[in-house]
């Protein structure tokens, strides 16, 4: 895989398949060519597009939220994707934690 830092310097990392595969399916890369993927956002483009797209509004409890949480953390094999990361307010991504979805969406009623 093949990216750029926020300041515009190149990187590159191996990656399994697998990883690709969802990488890509989850919108966050593009095939470049058979050996190739490449990020489409860095790290602050990324939380700038998923807090507009959420319109800054917390996934959980419905306030402001100007951060991002991983629905299934990282920790437990989730990836940082459109697909798996939603707007929340720093209150709820604190309690929420490593915490799967489920389980804390059950506190937190």
């Amino acid at each position: 895989m093949r990216g750029k830092t926020d300041n515009g310097r190149r990187w590159y990392q191996e990656v399994d398949p697998e990883l690709a595969y969802t990488l890509v399916r989850e919108s966050a890369a593009v095939v470049v060519n058979r050996h190739t993927i490449r990020r489409i956002y860095g790290n602050k483009e990324f939380k700038r597009m998923i807090l507009a797209r959420d319109n800054n509004t917390c996934y959980f409890c419905g306030q402001f939220g100007d951060t991002i949480d991983h629905l299934l953390p990282r920790s437990k094999g989730g990836h940082t994707t459109p697909v798996n990361c939603v707007c929340a307010c720093n209150e709820c991504n604190q309690s929420k934690a490593n915490t799967d979805l489920d389980e804390f969406l059950l506190a937190f009623e």
